[in-house]
């Protein structure tokens, strides 16, 4: 009898702490995902420090899946809360359903469980625990009303209704579908460091990982592989771009407008005999491009200047010039979800101006015969072609060599587009 007690007491114990242990996975993928909604956090930065309130590392593929989960799907998850409830909820609450709605219906988990964890988090989170209850237990089976066929498309392919229109307007429906359906690697990608590691011997290294025409694919585990210093972590889509930049330049001054965090300008100066000049507007993000390039054996004059306002220093001085601009960031948002949490229809009109005056600014620092590379990470024509061509026909001092776009569901990489421009009159 001791003895049966003596299980049954361990039992309640063991199932203590793994409730325990579920409420800290709840909470720190609620905190993450509260840091986005509400406080505007970008998703690397908030998941990062969630991750450090749990001791137990195998509980982190749980939080980033769940984490990107509800990202991946907000508006999705916001169309089911609106056609649920007869008033939106608090903030508190609509984060807690949208972790809920995600455990339900894309986690592999008991529904009781799930509604019950959701619960549970609802009580520590300031969230009604039995309001989160009766809409979880509504959600099954709940089918949506659409108003019209855009929110329908908004709904299936998971972007808001403004992008989705811009989207089909530029592409088509069915190309817009298959550029926000794209499935990208989840895994970081990164690319050998010139002078470091011999290419062959990179390859040698990355053998049975995803590798790619610039790096390759690997997760935390498989960059242990590597020593130190002989890689470099760079979005596929980035070092594409900077192949692009110099396709046919090997030499001369560079000057990267937009440069931060300045993984572009260290890679230029990895791909041929370049003295580059690197400029960001933000001091601390200065002092951040100068200790990336440190660590990296990055030649680079790194200084500060806003892109937007005439620097004298620069005029007629550079054979390449870079203005990667301020964009919408609609290219990236398969491994930054959290953009278009942010970013609102109103945006897009301000940053087509930025992107005019910096490319205003720019076309001055060429000389004659020199390339000016204009680039973002946006997908919509508004930020790109129109943009170029408006640039052209104030211009009659440039002619377009050559217009490169990269696209998800085509490229398997980050959506990116660059133009180049010769300077044919000084």
């Amino acid at each position: 009898m001791q003895n049966r007690n003596y299980n049954k007491n361990n039992d309640k114990r063991n199932i203590a702490a793994a409730n325990a242990a579920a409420a800290r996975v709840d909470r720190a993928v609620y905190d993450a995902l509260k840091s986005v909604f509400s406080d505007g956090a970008f998703c690397a930065r908030a998941l990062t420090d969630a991750l450090k309130s749990l001791d137990n590392e195998r509980s982190h593929a749980f939080v980033t899946s769940a984490f990107y989960g509800v990202l991946d799907n907000n508006v999705r998850f916001e169309k089911l809360i609106s056609g649920l409830c007869e008033k939106a909820p608090d903030k508190n609450s609509s984060v807690v359903l949208k972790i809920g709605l995600f455990y339900l219906h894309y986690a592999d988990m008991p529904p009781y469980a799930a509604v019950n964890r959701v619960v549970e988090l609802a009580k520590t989170a300031g969230a009604y625990s039995g309001f989160i209850n009766a809409v979880l237990k509504r959600s099954v089976g709940f089918k949506p009303k659409f108003d019209n066929s855009l929110d329908e498309f908004s709904y299936a392919h998971n972007a808001p209704q403004w992008l989705c229109k811009l989207l089909i307007a530029d592409y088509g429906e069915r190309r817009a579908a298959e550029i926000l359906d794209a499935k990208l690697p989840e895994k970081t990608h990164i690319r050998p460091v010139k002078g470091r590691i011999s290419d062959d011997e990179f390859i040698s290294i990355a053998r049975g990982l995803e590798l790619t025409d610039c790096g390759c694919y690997c997760d935390k585990a498989a960059l242990s592989r590597f020593d130190t210093g002989t890689y470099a972590v760079l979005s596929l889509s980035s070092a594409r771009a900077v192949k692009t930049y110099i396709n046919g330049v090997s030499s001369g001054k560079a000057l990267d407008l937009c440069a931060a965090p300045g993984g572009k300008s260290i890679y230029l100066s990895e791909l041929g005999d370049f003295k580059i000049t690197s400029c960001d507007i933000y001091p601390h993000k200065i002092e951040l491009m100068r200790g990336y390039a440190k660590k990296l054996g990055a030649k680079l004059n790194i200084v500060l200047n806003d892109a937007t306002q005439k620097n004298d220093a620069f005029l007629n001085a550079f054979d390449l010039v870079v203005a990667d601009c301020p964009c919408s960031g609609t290219g990236t948002l398969k491994t930054k979800p959290d953009v278009m949490i942010k970013r609102k229809p109103a945006d897009l009109n301000d940053l087509c101006a930025l992107q005019d005056k910096i490319l205003d600014t720019s076309a001055s620092y060429c000389r004659l015969n020199g390339v000016l590379c204009y680039s973002t990470c946006s997908i919509l024509k508004c930020e790109n072609e129109d943009t170029v061509k408006r640039f052209l026909s104030r211009r009659d001092d440039y002619e377009l060599m050559d217009e490169t776009k990269f696209l998800p569901d085509t490229d398997k990489c980050d959506g990116f587009y660059i133009a180049r421009m010769k300077r044919v009159k000084q």
